[in-house]
């Protein structure tokens, strides 16, 4: 906690020096506004339940598959009469008339060190953003109960998609403005404004020094070399940003997390369990996230624990942990897509190449694993929707609990290619 109150302090006084500016290795983002001003008081938020933070796990190398590193935990059993619309869990808070929010997460080396909140993500997407890099989707049902999530990043086409599934709330930190496509009009001709998603790299509540003080929002400014406003989300930031009249979001675009959370992924009824008849063997998922053309790769390992019953996440040959708690990413539905990844020229000389990724599919191949097992599946998207059929041709049906979704280039990982074992 000291070394986190003593990054924001100094990521105070090192801002009001800084400007926003693109980043170096990750996308360029190019300014589409202006900033704002000004303080709000805090609306105030209904109340909500939280629990206590999982025991901290230490960090090694991948395991074998016949081996467990972790200490075996009780699961902890989800209570209440309503339902969370992204895991199918009971909840006690009351979220139909709350819109999810999706936050893009960077996933550069740069970023690991501080890198926290991926592990309170309801859906987890995963795509490259740039040869050999990746980046995250995270959407949250109720962001009311997510502390910390760090770092924010530009937007990409693709997560206008992945937030459409769920009807959620957008939040990124600037957007990709390059030869293949300007983010700001897409969002535009989507949501019908350019501030129709939360662009924290202009709202006060995340990019002022004031209230990066204040809230929280601004911290380890001076551990990143390629990023001058490291933008954390914050909840009490958010609910002060919904209740100001200066807010971009909410005054330019009307925007509110007022609405419904869109059941794109379905669920077996709760306490049910999810019936994988016939499936394969699948303790150990390897993916390689890569596109044709470019050197560089990302490396993602999924083992599965069954004292959770869930698939523990690694990358690059390490477990993937959480910078605050040390809790390791891990879930209960692997999905893996397979599509086109295209890597193509951006025409901004210090940030040459970025990544196209399809995600307006007519049918495309995709797995599903779960409890150490898999399937196959396909998948259809307009870019609104995100279709899951399996092998019968019935709508995919998960197991209630977290999901990831990892976009695949399918040159690399083509259709009965076994990439698990």
């Amino acid at each position: 906690m000291k070394q986190i109150m003593k990054r924001r302090v100094a990521a105070a006084l090192a801002a009001m020096m800084a400007v926003s500016m693109c980043a170096m290795f990750t996308g360029c983002d190019t300014p589409g506004g202006e900033s704002t001003s000004g303080s709000t008081p805090l609306a105030t938020l209904p109340p909500v339940s939280t629990t206590a933070p999982d025991t901290p796990v230490d960090t090694t190398t991948i395991p074998p598959v016949t081996e467990t590193t972790t200490t075996p935990q009780t699961p902890v059993t989800p209570v209440g009469k309503y339902t969370n619309p992204l895991t199918g869990e009971p909840t006690v808070n009351d979220v139909s008339n709350l819109r999810p929010l999706a936050i893009v997460v960077d996933n550069n080396t740069n970023a690991h060190g501080n890198q926290t909140g991926l592990d309170q993500a309801d859906v987890l997407y995963e795509a490259l953003v740039a040869p050999g890099i990746t980046r995250f989707l995270a959407v949250y049902s109720d962001y009311r109960l997510v502390d910390t999530v760090c770092n924010i990043r530009s937007g990409r086409d693709y997560h206008l998609d992945w937030a459409a599934f769920h009807n959620a709330v957008l939040m990124c930190h600037g957007a990709s403005n390059t030869v293949n496509y300007d983010f700001y009009q897409l969002a535009l001709e989507r949501l019908g404004s350019r501030w129709g998603f939360i662009d924290t790299q202009f709202e006060y509540y995340f990019s002022s020094t004031e209230a990066g003080v204040k809230y929280g929002t601004i911290a380890n400014w001076g551990d990143r070399i390629d990023l001058r406003y490291d933008t954390l989300f914050k909840a009490d930031a958010l609910n002060a940003l919904l209740a100001s009249q200066s807010s971009h979001f909410t005054s330019k675009a009307n925007g509110s997390m007022t609405g419904y959370a869109k059941q794109s992924l379905k669920f077996v009824p709760y306490g049910t369990e999810k019936d994988m008849t016939g499936a394969s063997s699948a303790t150990t998922i390897n993916l390689s996230f890569e596109c044709e053309g470019a050197v560089g790769s990302e490396k993602v390992t999924f083992t599965y624990d069954s004292a959770t019953g869930k698939y523990l996440r690694y990358q690059e040959g390490a477990k993937h942990v959480d910078s605050e708690t040390g809790k390791q990413l891990a879930f209960t539905n692997v999905i893996t897509l397979l599509t086109n990844v295209e890597c193509v020229a951006t025409g901004i000389s210090n940030d040459p190449y970025m990544t196209l990724v399809d995600t307006v599919n007519p049918q495309g191949l995709g797995y599903y694993f779960h409890d150490g097992k898999v399937i196959n599946i396909t998948w259809f998207s307009t870019g609104n929707d995100l279709v899951l059929i399996d092998a019968l041709g019935n709508d995919l049906t998960l197991a209630t609990g977290n999901t990831y979704i990892g976009y695949l280039d399918d040159k690399f990982i083509a259709g009965g290619t076994q990439f698990w074992n």
